[in-house]
Parts: C-alpha cells; sequence; structure tokens
C-alpha cells in the first residue's frame, strides 16, 4: 500500500494495483477453501449428532443465540440494578403476587362459579396403583438434554439405577396415592424468567415464568394424568372445542375448525363476528379451592380430591438468575407452568366456560379463546354478541380470571362484495370494541376476507430471510446437510399452517410458492430462472400446492381411521353410508362432496379439497388400497407418484 502511494508513474501504480487484486483473491480463495473444508469435515465427524450440526450451521450463518435468563439489568422500582441477587427477587416477588394482585381487581358482585356446573359427571374417579414396570418405563421416556429441578437425580444417573429404585419408588407413589399427600419436597420449583420478545426487557411483565420441577416429580405427574385424562376422556367431560394438550388435538385442528365455520358462514352469505379473548395471566391466576371443587363436580373425589388439594397447596419457588437464586417464596394461586399436570388442570377449569355463552360458537386453545357467531343481520349479531360478553365477563368474575380488554380483538367476517351499513356496537366489560383488518391467532394471521394478504406478507418476510441462510450456507455443506437446513429454517416455517391458508393460489400463495422455487434453486446451484421440476425431484421435496394436497388427504385419512377430534366426526359423509349399493365408489372408500355456493369460500374451503383430493388420490392408486394401508405408506406413496410428475 505505501509503495502505490508514493508512486508516481501510472503504470507502475497500475501494476501494483493488479498485484493487489491478485494477492487479495488468493487470500479469499484460500479463506473460503479452508472454511469450506472445515465445515465439511465438521458436518462429517458430526453426522449423527444434530444437536453439534445445528450449533455449526448457526457459526455459518451468524445467528446469536440471547440466553433469556443471561440478563444484565433489570429495572426495580426507579432503578435499574444488575446485581443477579436483587433481580432474581424482583421476579420472584412479581411472579408470586400476580395471582393475588389480579383477584384484588376482580369484583364479583356475589357472582358464583358453580351455577354454571349443571350436570355433574356421575361416576367417580379410582386411581389404580402404579408398578415397577410402568415406573421403569417412565424412567426411560425421561428426557437427559432437559433441565430439572430441586430435589433431582441426575437423568442419566436416574436412568442407570431404574431397576434398583423402581420398587421402593413404587411403594413411595401408592402410598401417596392411597393417603392423599404429596410430598411437600417435590412442590419446590426453580423458576426460570423467558423474555416474551416483545416489550422492554428491563421490565417484569415482559417475561413469562417457566418451572422446573423435581425429574421424581414428573413420574408422579405422569402416571396421575395419565389416569386422570383417560377418565375425563371417557367419560366425555372435556369440551369438544378445547383442542390444546390433548391427544389428536393440535393448533392446525383447533384453526382448520374455526376458519371452516367462517367460510360456511361466507359461503352462505352471512356475517361472522370473531372475538378474540386476552385472558390476563390465566394459568396463573387459577384459583384452588374453585379448582378443587371443579375437579370434584367432573367426578375426581375422596382421596383424589384430597391428592390434589395436597398437591397445589404449599407450593414453593425460587428464581434462578446467571446461577444466583431468590428467596423462597409461596405460591397462593395459579398451576405451576412446565409441569405435566398443570395444562390438564387448566383445562378443567376453564371447562365450563362455553356452558354460560347463549349464542356463540366457543374455541380454546389452552387459554387462547374466541367466540364466533355467524348471522345475515349485523343489527342481531350485535345484540347477540353484545349478550354474550356480558355472560362471559361474568363468568370470568366467578372464576376470579382477569380479563384484558385491551388486547382483545373484534373481526367482521364478509365477503368482498358485502357491505358493512351497520355500525356495529361491540362492547366487553364497558369498553368498546372496534374491528381489526386482521387478528393474529396461534401463529396464522386471519383477515376479514379470508385472503391471507397480511399472513403471507409477514410469512414472505421470514422465508426471505430464510432464503438468504441458504445462499450463505450452501458452500459449506452437503447437499444432504443443505436439504436437511431446508427443512429446517425454510420448510418448517412454510408449510405451518398451509392447509388453513394455502388451499387457492391466488396472488398471496403464489408468492409463498415462489419463494420455495428460490430455495429449490439455491440448495441446487441452479440458476435463478431454471426450470425447478428437475430439482424438486432430486431433492426429493413436494410443492408448495402438492403439500396441501397431501395434508387434505392425511386429514380424510385420520377421519377414516377415527383419529381426528370428536368434532369432526361429522365433517364427512362416505358414499357407503348414502346407499346400500354395491358400487366401485364404496368400494373405494369414496367420499360424498357436499353442496356449496361460492368458488371462494365452497369449493376453496378445505372440507371440499380434502374431500376431492381423497377421491382423485384412491382413484389413481386404487392399486395401493391407500385406505387400509399404514399412514408412512400411504404419505411415501403420494409423495412418490406427485414428485415423478414434476
Amino acid at each position: 500500500m505505501g509503495k502505490f502511494i508514493k508512486s508516481k508513474d501510472d503504470l507502475e501504480k497500475h501494476k501494483l494495483h493488479a498485484d493487489y487484486k491478485n494477492l487479495r483473491n488468493a487470500i479469499v480463495t484460500l479463506i473460503r477453501s479452508s472454511k469450506k473444508n472445515h465445515y465439511q469435515k465438521y458436518f462429517s465427524d458430526n453426522t449423527d449428532n444434530i444437536r453439534q450440526t445445528w450449533k455449526g450451521i448457526k457459526l455459518i450463518i451468524n445467528i446469536n443465540n440471547i440466553t433469556k435468563s443471561n440478563m444484565s439489568s433489570l429495572k426495580i422500582g426507579n432503578d435499574i440494578s444488575s446485581d443477579p441477587i436483587n433481580m432474581a427477587n424482583c421476579f420472584n416477588n412479581y411472579f408470586s403476587n400476580i395471582g393475588s394482585d389480579l383477584q384484588n381487581q376482580i369484583y364479583n358482585y356475589g357472582n358464583d362459579f358453580s351455577k354454571y356446573l349443571n350436570y355433574p359427571n356421575e361416576h367417580n374417579f379410582f386411581i389404580y396403583p402404579t408398578d415397577e414396570l410402568e415406573i421403569i418405563n417412565l424412567i426411560d421416556n425421561l428426557c437427559s438434554n432437559k433441565a430439572i429441578g430441586p430435589h433431582s437425580i441426575p437423568t442419566n444417573i436416574f436412568q442407570l439405577i431404574k431397576c434398583n429404585i423402581a420398587s421402593p419408588l413404587t411403594k413411595i407413589l401408592n402410598l401417596s396415592f392411597s393417603t392423599g399427600i404429596y410430598p411437600d419436597n417435590l412442590k419446590v420449583a426453580r423458576v426460570i424468567p423467558i423474555y416474551k420478545n416483545k416489550g422492554s426487557m428491563l421490565h417484569c411483565n415482559n417475561y413469562r415464568p417457566i418451572s422446573l420441577l423435581s425429574n421424581i416429580n414428573k413420574i408422579y405427574e405422569k402416571i396421575m394424568y395419565t389416569r386422570v385424562y383417560n377418565f375425563l376422556h371417557i367419560h366425555n367431560c372435556i369440551y369438544d372445542l378445547q383442542f390444546g394438550f390433548r391427544e389428536y388435538h393440535s393448533t392446525n385442528h383447533a384453526l382448520l375448525n374455526l376458519t371452516e365455520h367462517i367460510r360456511e358462514a361466507l359461503d352462505n352469505n352471512s356475517f361472522a363476528c370473531g372475538i378474540f379473548i386476552d385472558l390476563q395471566k390465566a394459568f396463573d391466576t387459577v384459583d384452588h379451592s374453585i379448582l378443587l371443587k371443579k375437579l370434584h363436580y367432573y367426578g375426581i373425589r375422596g382421596l383424589t380430591n384430597d391428592w390434589f388439594g395436597s398437591y397445589l397447596t404449599n407450593r414453593k419457588q425460587f428464581v434462578s438468575i446467571n446461577g444466583f437464586q431468590s428467596e423462597i417464596k409461596t405460591m397462593k394461586f395459579g398451576v405451576p407452568q412446565g409441569s405435566v399436570l398443570g395444562p390438564l388442570l387448566f383445562l378443567v377449569y376453564i371447562n365450563d366456560l362455553h356452558t354460560a355463552i347463549k349464542y356463540s360458537l366457543v374455541h380454546h386453545f389452552a387459554d387462547d379463546t374466541n367466540l364466533l357467531l355467524k348471522n345475515k343481520s349485523l343489527k342481531q349479531l350485535q345484540k347477540h354478541m353484545n349478550i354474550d360478553l356480558k355472560i362471559l365477563q361474568n363468568w370470568l368474575k366467578a372464576n376470579k380470571i382477569s380479563l384484558n380488554a385491551g388486547k382483545t380483538e373484534f373481526i367482521l367476517f364478509r365477503h368482498p362484495n358485502k357491505k358493512v351499513d351497520y355500525d356495529l356496537k361491540i362492547k366487553i366489560n364497558g369498553k368498546r370494541l372496534y374491528p381489526s383488518e386482521y387478528v393474529k391467532y396461534l401463529g396464522i394471521t386471519i383477515d376479514s376476507f379470508l385472503n391471507w394478504h397480511s399472513h403471507c406478507n409477514a410469512l414472505s418476510i421470514k422465508l426471505c430471510r430464510a432464503n438468504g441462510m441458504l445462499s450463505k450456507i450452501r458452500h459449506y455443506v452437503s447437499l444432504n446437510t443443505l436439504r436437511m437446513i431446508y427443512f429446517g429454517i425454510f420448510h418448517s416455517i412454510m408449510t405451518y399452517g398451509s392447509q388453513i391458508w394455502g388451499q387457492f393460489l391466488n396472488s398471496n400463495v403464489k408468492r409463498i410458492a415462489n419463494l420455495q422455487n428460490k430455495a429449490i434453486r439455491i440448495i441446487n446451484f441452479a440458476h435463478f430462472r431454471a426450470h425447478v421440476g428437475m430439482y424438486y425431484q432430486e431433492s426429493n421435496v413436494l410443492r408448495f400446492n402438492d403439500i396441501v394436497k397431501l395434508n387434505n388427504f392425511l386429514l380424510a385419512y385420520d377421519h377414516y381411521h377415527n383419529k381426528l377430534p370428536v368434532t369432526f366426526n361429522n365433517l364427512f359423509t362416505y358414499t357407503k353410508n348414502i346407499h346400500t349399493h354395491d358400487t366401485r365408489s364404496s368400494k373405494q372408500q369414496l367420499i360424498s362432496l357436499p353442496r356449496v355456493n361460492t368458488n371462494a369460500y365452497g369449493i376453496n374451503s378445505i372440507t371440499y379439497q380434502s374431500i376431492k383430493t381423497w377421491n382423485i388420490i384412491n382413484k389413481t392408486l386404487s392399486r395401493y388400497e391407500l385406505p387400509s394401508s399404514k399412514k408412512r405408506y400411504c404419505k411415501n406413496m403420494i409423495s412418490k407418484f406427485l414428485i415423478n410428475h414434476y
């Protein structure tokens, strides 16, 4: 550089600059080559270690993991403190007082929760004792990578000594069940504050408490959970439209049920009004005395009810930050987040809400609650929804649950050509709700016309970022590793809820399909205008619209095998159930198409498209007898058939 600056000869300067560029390019090439060799060796040495593989991927694409518990400072009063013990005590005071603080703000006016409980379960729950084999199986299924709470045995050691400890542990657990007493030492939780990714990191209310309990406690809870859940399921105690924390229930099912009801209303030229309720700290405000009475109502009586009373009372917790611990506090309200029984107990607590509502259809995913009301008259819709919201408010007060009216959203679903000629005045807790253009529910942005414009906009940003990561990492890994990364950082994001919003390839959905084409070109080092069909085949990846088709088939498959929520039992009608004739369609288990009125909301509904896909695939691949085959086999055969036609 010095020679170049000092030189006054243009020819010499040109030569020096050329030498510099050649040397720079050689160094860059050497760095890239060394980096590529390093990472190829790294990934080949860690082929079977997924954790190390992703660690290497994050190093390449510079993803910085922020450990949420390793915070540096917190606002305590009017001051900002960096002392970890003060921070831990501040968090513990906040978390332990959430329930009592919110309940003190609720004015119930003598409203009794028991008036909403009409028909108690006549059957009594009996907890049958456990045995050594069940204990050993549960210990085997403990995850050694997960953090453990106080009074734990390190999981890997726990699993090594399982045969020695199974017998005494069985006797201790059976004694606990027969006496209705839960050990106090197992009620202590180590709480880790997890940042919610919104608001200032200096404020306690922007963190979620995750309780780490003893792994011995998990054995207790899993045994009780299995028995209680089976009892409630057998006697149909849990509300059909509660999709959280239940077998054969998922966010996809919750979204599917909600959006299909909306589509049905719009297909019939009606309006649909959705109120998305925000329950404030719902898990933390559960009243133990109300919960125990509700357990009694649903059949959990006698010693088992005593056991749950012992489980809930005298619970303690401390907060851990950067290796420092707070003082221990007693929890008087709530169910521990991070426990096995906590979610089930919350389902029981909120289970009777729908019985109070008069006109609307209530959907739950744990504490995510929404009311949906359909009507052709906006005036009637307003009247009925306001009645339901008043009833809802009374139910919440009776059950000592706080409503966040400021975060509760209202959206009016309608056909784009249907005019709104009435000023809807929807009120909750004295606060008027104004209609939103879209609302985010269970990770999907639902807009008032169901055209998915807002959702696809947000999704496109994420997928563009993922494509940038793929472009950066593709030079340092093998094709197999790159394909794994594609499924991890692109495919998983693209396909979440795709059956809900991707049924029709409008301009919004086509943007997502085009971004997938770009991703496939990137991982195959193809020209940016290259035809992608052959690359989908080489990568053994389904196109976006075919992913939706496959999911549609699998929905009908799950229905055929009774692996859908009960609310979907009448979703499809098989032709063999319409008539008794021995026809080809009845032999192939074909489904009758329902009558619909519109393309946008009838033909493009999930129900209609699932039936259509099921019938076409069963006709085309009839020799494979897919309805009676294993699900994995069906997925492989259909995927192979679709990919071969690219």
